[in-house]
């Protein structure tokens, strides 16, 4: 009997917890819980990156009412340890991938598909695979350093 191919999750890599204001949330999420505010590798200002002490990161998304990608409130992200391969098993498979494959500004590669209830689930590579000059403020928003 032939088993189907299975994608190697390594660790999950982030969790999307949508929020209504960034001032509010970050009281509970910075203030109370120690996350720690990093740099943002996309280029939306409604989504504050943080991570926790053993660099799971957690993404506080706000309602994006800018034009371009628009992002899962709620999603997972799992951490795989072959992005081709991963790719490749999913186009094989019957679940439809809904956004990407794409690229972040730091190497990471990521995809998502959808699960039968709409939860959104995304495919990626470590972070920071490459140097970037990004620099956050004390509110997670994000930009390129002033050179």
């Amino acid at each position: 009997m032939k088993s189907n191919p299975k994608i190697k999750i390594k660790k999950i890599n982030h969790v999307g917890i949508s929020i209504s204001d960034r001032t509010k949330s970050l009281k509970l999420y910075k203030d109370l819980l120690g996350l720690e505010i990093i740099p943002s590798m996309i280029e939306q200002d409604n989504i504050i990156w943080t991570k926790t002490s053993d660099g799971t990161m957690v993404h506080l998304v706000e309602p994006n009412t800018e034009n371009g990608i628009i992002l899962p409130d709620f999603h997972v992200a799992f951490e795989i340890e072959n992005f081709e391969e991963t790719l490749e098993i999913l186009k094989k498979s019957d679940w439809e991938i809904v956004i990407g494959p794409g690229e972040r500004m730091d190497g990471q590669k990521y995809v998502y598909i959808s699960d039968e209830d709409d939860n959104l689930i995304e495919f990626t590579t470590n972070n920071y695979l490459k140097h970037t000059d990004r620099t956050t403020d004390e509110l997670g928003y994000s930009k390129n350093r002033d050179i």
